[in-house]
């Protein structure tokens, strides 16, 4: 996994403010009230901690959707380091990411379908207009 220093700095690149970056970084990485906030009524065995962090920083801000933004940027970088994809090719990547890991949807407290592709776009294309200091970054 990239180290701290490295998701902060794409978190700022990302327009992501400092505190909610720290916030979901820590929340991901340790754990957080997103499981221990859930009772036995709210919790469903087909939804990954993926899903579950996805709809916890969903309610946090569903308006700007800061926090979602993120997580997805965590679960990315995270992603790059794990995956034995190429990582020059991105897109190779990216959609192994949508393929293997990421949830686009989440259902929110209303029932209603929240999809997460513009989030996701918008990652992707910082991803690839920055690619040569992505991968200084991620693999020195």
């Amino acid at each position: 996994m990239p180290n701290w220093f490295v998701h902060m700095d794409w978190c700022q690149k990302a327009g992501i403010p400092k505190k909610i970056a720290e916030f979901v970084n820590r929340s991901i990485d340790y754990g957080s009230d997103w499981i221990v906030n859930k009772t036995p009524g709210d919790l469903n065995i087909d939804e990954g901690p993926f899903y579950q962090q996805l709809v916890y920083f969903y309610n946090k801000d569903n308006e700007r959707k800061v926090y979602v933004k993120a997580c997805y940027l965590h679960h990315l970088l995270d992603f790059f380091k794990e995956t034995n994809v190429d990582v020059y090719q991105l897109d190779l990547v990216f959609k192994k990411f949508l393929n293997q890991k990421a949830v686009i949807n989440i259902i929110d407290l209303n029932g209603n379908k929240v999809n997460f592709e513009g989030i996701i776009d918008n990652l992707f294309q910082l991803l690839r207009n920055n690619k040569k200091e992505l991968l200084v970054d991620l693999f020195g």
